[in-house]
């Protein structure tokens, strides 16, 4: 572990999701830790930060860690943790690890565990977001649940210990030379042979998002034709493979024609 090395970690699932907890205790190993987490689920809400209305802080405990628990978006966290409640400035931002990938276009600007990334690039900082994919029935549990069943806890539990420490070996040393989000997807099943496949972001777009029940409207997203190329995101992870890809804001409509 390096001492000296500030972490500041956040999510979109809240500090209740398995997910979190487990990113958590590697990153600890890591570096020092310091946890700035929504207080109730922001899945969806990119990188909106809450403009009207006050926003609380309170110390909570996740399993021995100290972290503050804030009643607002990601990017609320992360502005925040940077500029009201950590004695030091963060050298990196870690946002995850998501429960369920974060690829595609579409997805990507929907995603508030890139949307925290975001917001720490506008503050000249680094960032790594981690999000896992999971198959469909998986999904689904932990919708209707909120937990895992113990074979599927146990699962990811293995990936994420194996696959943080690959992603951070390789990826840290180029995110500190520029404050750029490395958008990081870890596959559904983790095999020993695994890696780690720079890939760009698929044309992946959605369609409806919302159904109609009466006079009230729940999100209900249809299916999406998916970008099938190989150098994709999505297509990287499907191969079993860990996607890596640069974002950096600084470069978004900066091209001339």
């Amino acid at each position: 572990m390096n001492a000296d090395l500030k972490i500041l970690l956040t999510n979109d699932d809240s500090h209740d999701s398995p997910l979190f907890l487990q990113t958590i205790e590697v990153l600890a190993s890591i570096g020092k830790v310091e946890i700035v987490v929504p207080a109730s689920e922001q899945s969806w809400k990119g990188k909106a930060m809450t403009r009207v209305g006050p926003l609380y802080a309170d110390r909570i405990d996740l399993q021995g860690s100290p972290a503050w628990s804030i009643t607002g978006t990601p990017a609320d966290c992360v502005n925040i943790a940077i500029h009201n409640l950590l004695a030091e400035r963060p050298d990196i931002i870690v946002s995850g690890t998501n429960i369920g990938k974060n690829v595609g276009t579409g997805f990507i600007f929907s995603s508030g565990t890139v949307g925290a990334c975001f917001e720490a690039n506008i503050a000249g900082l680094p960032a790594l977001a981690l999000s896992q994919e999971l198959a469909p029935s998986q999904f689904r549990q932990w919708m209707e649940t909120r937990s895992f069943l113990p074979d599927t806890a146990a699962e990811i539990r293995l990936g994420l210990e194996r696959m943080i420490p690959l992603v951070w070996r390789d990826y840290f040393l180029r995110s500190e030379r520029q404050a750029t989000t490395w958008n990081i997807n870890f596959p559904a099943v983790y095999s020993d042979d695994v890696q780690i496949v720079n890939s760009r972001i698929g044309h992946t777009f959605y369609d409806r998002c919302f159904t109609q029940s009466g006079d009230r409207f729940h999100h209900d997203l249809s299916l999406t034709d998916v970008d099938q190329s190989p150098d994709t995101d999505d297509c990287v992870i499907r191969a079993g493979n860990i996607s890596a890809t640069e974002i950096d804001i600084r470069a978004l409509g900066q091209g001339i024609s």
